[in-house]
């Protein structure tokens, strides 16, 4: 220090005019670090951006079709009852309540079509839907019996659909089905929903003689955004009484899928 008078480690007298001059350590340079890790090539940097405009590609798309989903109406006559499944098909266009039990084909598709439209129950539909109207198309089969139209009566609900009817209302179609009935073909009623979020519908109650065999069925008429769907619910004659309230839980439920 300045005010020394002699060396702290070895004693020898320090002149009094000349301070010890202390060495203080000089500070390290500073160097660079080799340790930081380079920046990533641009591989990586390019990865990584497909890789988020992928994501976002994805996530537009979804919103987009999440979007576009069909439009399901829940209601008191849309919730299946207990030992009932809903059934929508894989276009999703529509949708209805079967019981369990039941089994479906979709006759656009499927392979066992061919063969159904050639049974008994479906040619007497098919002859009186070319009646009415050239263009309607069979799109689904329900039936209630565990092999599709075994040896008996069967029970079931067909599903159609008619672009060309969806210029009249469901009034106007009901009488222009009295005007076009084949003669094979008996109308008992034609109704309409008491339900005002049903007025757009209407209803029908027919007999098809075929040979012997005699169908009753119950059709309803229901206006959808590609066409009019026309639900067909049938049994014989003398089965129908017992499936008349089925046919019109199965009738309330259908819903079209408007986009």
């Amino acid at each position: 220090m300045a005010t020394d008078s002699q060396c702290w480690h070895c004693g020898k007298a320090l002149s009094p005019n000349k301070p010890n001059a202390v060495r203080r350590p000089q500070l390290a340079t500073a160097v660079p670090d080799d340790s930081q890790p380079p920046p990533p090539p641009i591989q990586t940097i390019l990865l990584y951006v497909g890789l988020t405009a992928v994501t976002l590609l994805i996530l537009i798309a979804t919103i987009r079709a999440i979007g576009k989903a069909p439009l399901f109406l829940v209601s008191g006559s849309t919730t299946p009852l207990v030992g009932w499944q809903p059934i929508t098909d894989s276009e999703l266009q529509f949708t209805l309540n079967l019981p369990e039990a039941w089994q479906t084909v979709e006759l656009d598709r499927a392979p066992e079509a061919p063969g159904l439209r050639s049974s008994p129950p479906l040619q007497a539909l098919g002859s009186l839907f070319d009646a009415l109207v050239a263009d309607t198309q069979l799109l689904l089969l329900g039936t209630a019996d565990t092999a599709v139209f075994p040896s008996g009566a069967p029970v079931f609900v067909l599903v159609a659909q008619s672009q060309r009817l969806q210029r009249l209302r469901p009034d106007e179609i009901t009488r222009y089905v009295q005007q076009q009935m084949p003669e094979n073909v008996t109308l008992e009623a034609t109704t309409r929903p008491a339900d005002l979020a049903e007025a757009n519908r209407g209803s029908l109650l027919f007999n098809i003689e075929q040979g012997e065999q005699v169908w009753r069925c119950l059709e309803q008429v229901v206006p959808g955004s590609s066409g009019i769907y026309l639900v067909v619910t049938c049994t014989s004659f003398a089965q129908f009484p017992r499936h008349q309230s089925d046919f019109d839980t199965i009738l309330r439920s259908f819903q079209p899928l408007d986009s």
